[in-house]
């Protein structure tokens, strides 16, 4: 992967970083059969999934770094976690301290990233099947085009073929005449 280098990523952010990988890998070669009939020597799902890959990471670092997604995914194990011996006297009501208080809030908020995340990759998978599809169709187009060039192609030349072996008639008929008219 391309940030495989970088050895500040988070556990969470790795977790994503495989998913788009995993999700890139129900792109088969299959779906590549007909360009590499054409060009076999040509690695065009590599460069389609590479492409493909760094476009959606691309996005994706965009969103995590622009959001702190690091920082809440660590402040929602911190709240997760069991308080250690909390000693400092609790002056609210309630008898917790400031951190216990706010948490159902904080968690919240999380959960509503986490979910707004996952709906995120849905839609970004749902784009990318709409676009395999598309290419695919596109691909399906070109082939019946490039199907019905040859056949056109084949047609003008043996239409072309019968013109010449017509005009070669004429012209042996024209020489019948001539000579039977000079008889």
């Amino acid at each position: 992967m391309a940030t495989s280098n970088q050895p500040d990523v988070s556990k969470y952010k790795q977790k994503f970083l495989e998913t788009y990988g995993e999700m890139l890998e129900w792109i088969r070669p299959e779906h590549f059969a007909e360009y590499n009939e054409r060009a076999p020597n040509h690695r065009s799902i590599e460069v389609f999934r590479g492409g493909l890959l760094e476009n959606l990471l691309s996005y994706f670092n965009n969103v995590w770094d622009t959001t702190n997604t690091d920082e809440q995914l660590n402040v929602l194990d911190m709240l997760k976690a069991d308080p250690k011996n909390d000693s400092v006297k609790k002056w609210r009501p309630t008898g917790k301290s400031a951190q216990e208080q706010v948490r159902p809030l904080i968690i919240n908020k999380l959960k509503w990233q986490k979910r707004m995340y996952e709906k995120q990759i849905q839609y970004q998978k749902q784009q990318l099947e709409q676009a395999v599809t598309q290419v695919e169709l596109s691909r399906k187009k070109w082939t019946d085009l490039n199907e019905r060039r040859e056949f056109l192609k084949n047609a003008i030349t043996s239409e072309l073929q019968d013109l010449k072996n017509i005009e070669s008639q004429i012209t042996d008929i024209e020489d019948k005449v001539t000579e039977d008219l000079q008889r």
